[in-house]
């Protein structure tokens, strides 16, 4: 009878540990994945930080400190993730990372000099 009753111990702490670990994997994937921005720099130097929660569409070229990308590009944020839609440099390698949304992605066009960098708001 206590064989029994101890089984029944085991089966039910295990039952009890595996879902108090799947509820925290399942937490921390979520809470890392707010309070997200995008952090787009031009040659080191920060031109634009963007919330990922805001939608919205950007048109890279003329930049707000005066200078001019060499190719002009269109990045898309939206559904919390961040990518370019249009570049016309010769390679496209920045449209072809695809869209980005975890801290610590990054999205590099080396032809403008630009490096999309997701971090923590």
């Amino acid at each position: 009878m206590k064989l029994k009753k101890f089984r029944f111990d085991i089966l039910l702490i295990s039952i009890l540990v595996i879902s108090l670990v799947s509820w925290l994997v399942v937490w921390s994937i979520t809470a890392n994945n707010k309070n997200r921005k995008a952090v787009i720099t031009h040659d080191d130097e920060v031109i634009m930080e963007l919330d990922l929660s805001v939608d919205r569409e950007i048109e890279l070229y003329n930049l707000e400190n005066g200078k001019k990308l060499e190719y002009r590009m269109i990045i898309i944020v939206k559904d919390n993730k961040i990518w370019v839609e249009e570049n016309e440099c010769p390679n496209h390698d920045c449209i072809k990372e695809g869209k980005k949304s975890k801290v610590g992605d990054v999205i590099i066009c080396l032809p403008n000099k630009i490096i999309i960098r997701i971090d923590k708001l």
